[in-house]
């Protein structure tokens, strides 16, 4: 997920909360302190990862580059996405959940239910 405000509710109200109600944590490198480079904390923190939500709203690079990464590791990712306009025709078929930012009771309890069927035993 982009690093950018119009983000925060969705990770803060939406995807935290979900994670812990499933008995996980979710992290992002720009809450955290470390000493390595911030390629290499994501690098880390995708290879440690149970599952990575991946929210392509946007279509920002970084975001695009991440989730190749995740895939590359065999890791169980979940597309997230505001617009599935968003998605190029090549990641339609990963498990995908579009969402309303404005309605995040709905996309938590559409979140919970998707990861819920996951293998999720510590972090998302």
């Amino acid at each position: 997920m982009p690093f950018d405000e119009k983000f925060r509710d969705i990770y803060k109200v939406g995807i935290q909360p979900v994670c812990k109600k499933v008995g996980a944590y979710a992290e992002r490198v720009d809450e955290q302190v470390y000493q390595s480079t911030i390629l290499e904390r994501i690098y880390n923190q995708i290879s440690k990862a149970d599952i990575v939500i991946s929210d392509l709203t946007g279509s920002n690079p970084n975001v695009f580059y991440e989730t190749g990464y995740a895939h590359a590791l065999g890791k169980n990712v979940l597309i997230i996405t505001q617009s599935l306009e968003d998605m190029p025709f090549d990641l339609k078929n990963y498990p995908n959940l579009e969402y309303d930012r404005y309605n995040i009771d709905q996309f938590k309890k559409d979140l919970e239910q998707t990861i819920s069927k996951k293998d999720v035993k510590n972090s998302c």
